[in-house]
């Protein structure tokens, strides 16, 4: 029991190691972009960033969260074999959207040419940004959370020096800024290969094939509900920019940009627990599942209410010093919609992870659909009352419309008679 106990500490602190250092580069470099790019330029940046978001969270949904409960029940004995088929599938994917990118970056060089070149540049750092998220989330399932952290650092040191050489040889632009990410990303990835994670080998087609098969079986409602919870969080930074400005979606990015910390730590705790959740509920049964919900969700929710409220109640002091950009700081009172979304999702997250550990992922598909249709439905209205402030208000109903029905999905027993 001490050595197990032992064993979770190492998991955890690396697992928050991973998950600080990563947060904290991303959170620090929205601060300098937001400072020193002009704030529309900083407003495509966002949109471009909720783009990759788009892609990463079909990654997720349908890869890399499919992918422990796969290996529960067909791998144990033979994951290595497993993790380089999973790698090809990756591969497959960042290739196949890099070409899609490219062929929309075609179209809005005639459509809107401030994004064609945003998009290009994504185009060409995606499919280091895939394999880097696989590779990272492969060292939690192989309890090598200590090769995530020390990647993390990679990633972290080569963005943060390199958007300081940007800026200090007159070549920071929105292009250059996400060509970055690549060179970060591309840093993490030798570490983890030099530390024998996530090397690629030949494999047969057959392997991978089946492998995709069952990820699309395990993850296809995941990867819809994805989509339509994209749509209904993140798809409302490029719905403002269309509808208002890019500036005004700069701002909103900045005033979130305080409250990702917290959402960096929940999503650590969720990266070390769900494989071996996922584990005890093969072992034990799905009512592990149910339990795990109900203590998990009074964890999560806790964190992030006592972080949201310590920011709001501090925005005052924060903003000026942060940003030192008046229309950022003017902006402050939209942090209680920012706030209340992500409490919500706190609510959700346990829930979520029990769900998915028992493959009873149409649920959360179901959730996703019927939050997207609050999002549309009061988006409409609120938008047309209150515009962009309104859609921010439709983002908070639909998260806690999602959340509902998952916690109702996660902890209720079901009868069978």
């Amino acid at each position: 029991m001490w050595i197990l106990a032992q064993r979770w500490k190492f998991r955890l602190f690396f697992a928050l190691a991973d998950q600080g250092l990563y947060s904290a580069t991303n959170f620090l470099l929205t601060i300098l972009y937001a400072s020193w790019l002009p704030l529309d330029a900083f407003g495509r940046y966002v949109v471009i960033w909720t783009t990759s978001l788009f892609i990463e969270a079909i990654e997720i949904s349908l890869i890399i969260d499919s992918l422990p409960a796969i290996v529960s029940r067909y791998g144990r004995r033979n994951r290595q074999r497993l993790d380089v088929a999973a790698l090809w599938v990756v591969i497959g994917y960042g290739a196949g959207t890099s070409l899609l990118l490219i062929g929309i970056a075609a179209i809005l060089l005639f459509l809107e040419p401030d994004y064609s070149g945003p998009i290009l540049a994504l185009a060409v750092v995606n499919p280091l940004q895939r394999i880097y998220l696989f590779i990272r989330r492969l060292c939690y399932i192989r309890d090598r959370q200590d090769i995530a952290a020390l990647a993390a650092f990679a990633y972290g040191v080569l963005m943060l020096a390199g958007t300081f050489v940007l800026l200090r040889t007159g070549m920071l632009s929105l292009n250059a800024v996400i060509l970055l990410s690549g060179l970060g990303a591309s840093g993490a990835i030798l570490v983890t290969l030099a530390s024998g994670i996530g090397r690629l080998q030949s494999m047969r087609p057959r392997t991978t094939v089946w492998l995709a098969a069952q990820m699309w079986r395990s993850g296809r409602w995941l990867s819809a509900a994805a989509v339509a919870n994209w749509i209904s969080t993140w798809g409302a930074f490029p719905l403002i920019a269309a509808l208002s400005s890019p500036g005004v979606t700069g701002i909103i990015r900045a005033l979130q940009n305080l409250l990702t910390p917290v959402v960096q730590f929940n999503a650590a705790l969720n990266l070390a627990i769900l494989p071996r959740v996922a584990d005890k509920v093969v072992d034990v049964g799905d009512q592990y599942a149910r339990s795990f919900a109900l203590r998990g969700t009074a964890i999560f929710a806790a964190i992030v209410i006592v972080y949201c409220a310590v920011i709001i109640a501090t925005a005052g002091l924060i903003l000026p010093a942060i940003y030192k950009k008046p229309e950022i700081a003017a902006a402050s009172f939209l942090l209680w919609p920012l706030a209340l979304a992500l409490i919500f999702d706190g609510l959700r997250q346990a829930s979520s992870m029990a769900l998915v550990a028992i493959r009873r992922t149409q649920i959360v598909f179901i959730a996703r659909f019927v939050s997207l249709v609050v999002f549309l439905t009061a988006g409409a209205v609120f938008g047309y009352v209150g515009g962009f402030e309104g859609i921010l208000w439709a983002t908070v109903a639909a998260t806690a419309t999602s959340a509902a029905i998952v916690m109702v999905a996660a902890t209720v027993p079901i009868s069978v008679t």
